[in-house]
This record gives structure tokens, C-alpha cells and sequence, in this order.
């Protein structure tokens, strides 16, 4: 069996993975408050009292797959094959735009819906939030800095600030688009944002 095939069945047969699984799509449709332990394990045909085999709660099991998706990001910044930085952010942004079934949770679209409602989640997973995205930031600002390195703009801007700009864009064009699903923001606004010579 194909590793990718194998970890895909080790997923399917997982009762920890379901329950994430489960989590991360109805965190993105419903939000965290509305995403009851009884939902997450009825989802995949599990007794409530399985979801405690495997989670001390429901903030415990949030903050596991927060942290999962900022892996993935990370990840998707990592191991482009793009040429040249532009070529990795454009990598990075098509990655963001992914949504199931292509993938199994979308990390912008999790993130972004967990970001929104943040007066009403607990403290440790807003925290959780807001250092991922920090981190997050600096990558996409290291790579901003290569960008304008390699393409002669002067660096007059600050690398960090428009990484900045550009992720907080990112996570408003999913809560956006959420609310209105025709929107193509996210398609649509790195090309421009490119062309301005903004960067």
C-alpha cells in the first residue's frame, strides 16, 4: 500500500484523527461555541464518552488541531518548489485557497472562523491563535524581504508590516467569503497586490 494511501486508511480507522476530523469541519461551519463534544463524536458514529478517551475537553482538542493547522502552513511555505520568493508566496497563497474536499480541514478557513469568534472561545486558544499567526507573519515577512531582494524594490517598506497586511487580508477574505461564497477575494488579490509594486 502507497504511504499516502496508508495514512489516509490509518486516518479513516484512527478514533483520534475522526474526532479531530470532525472537530476542524464543524469548527469551520459552525464555530467553536456551536461545536458541542456531543456533535464532534456523533459525527463519526462515536459515544460521547469516547471523545474523553482522547481529549481532556473540547478547548484541548481546539488547540490540538489549532496547532496542526499552523504546521500546515508552515509546511506550505516550506517546501515550495517555487524558483524564486514570488513564485513561493503565489505556492503558499494557491495553498490557502484550498478547500475540502481537497483538503481535509482548510487551515485559513479553521483559523480565520476560530479568529472570529474570539470574544467567545477560551483564553488559551485565542493566545494560541494570535502566536501562530505572529509566527506565521514572520515567515511570510522573510519572505516579502527575499521578494523585494531579488526583484530590485527598494525596502522601503518593512517586510514585517506588509506581512502583516497580508495575512490579516488572508483571514478577512475567508470571513468574507464565508458570508458570501460568490466572492473569489482571495483568488483574486495577490496578483494585484504583486503588480502594485507594493512589495
Amino acid at each position: 500500500m502507497a504511504p499516502i494511501h496508508s495514512e489516509i486508511s490509518h486516518r479513516e480507522h484512527d478514533p483520534r484523527e475522526m474526532l479531530l476530523l470532525s472537530a476542524g469541519r464543524l469548527f469551520q461551519d459552525v464555530g467553536y461555541v456551536q461545536a458541542s463534544i456531543y456533535r464532534i463524536a456523533s459525527a463519526v458514529n462515536a459515544p460521547k464518552g469516547t471523545f474523553y478517551n482522547y481529549f481532556k475537553s473540547k478547548e484541548d482538542l481546539a488547540l490540538r488541531l489549532v496547532d496542526r493547522q499552523f504546521e500546515a502552513l508552515h509546511e506550505s511555505l516550506s517546501r515550495s518548489t517555487g524558483h524564486t520568493a514570488s513564485d513561493q508566496l503565489k505556492e503558499h497563497r494557491s495553498f490557502l485557497v484550498l478547500e475540502p474536499p481537497m483538503v481535509e480541514v482548510a487551515p485559513l478557513q479553521l483559523l480565520a472562523t476560530l479568529a472570529a469568534e474570539a470574544p467567545a472561545i477560551p483564553v488559551a486558544l485565542t493566545q494560541r491563535i494570535a502566536r501562530g499567526t505572529d509566527a506565521w507573519i514572520s515567515e511570510v515577512g522573510d519572505l516579502i524581504s527575499r521578494i523585494q531582494i531579488e526583484s530590485g524594490i527598494p525596502t522601503a517598506q518593512d517586510p514585517k508590516k506588509m506581512a502583516s497586511l497580508l495575512v490579516t487580508y488572508w483571514y478577512g477574505a475567508i470571513v468574507r467569503r464565508k458570508v458570501e461564497p460568490s466572492l473569489k477575494l482571495l483568488d483574486d488579490f495577490l496578483p494585484s497586490f504583486v503588480r502594485t509594486g507594493v512589495f
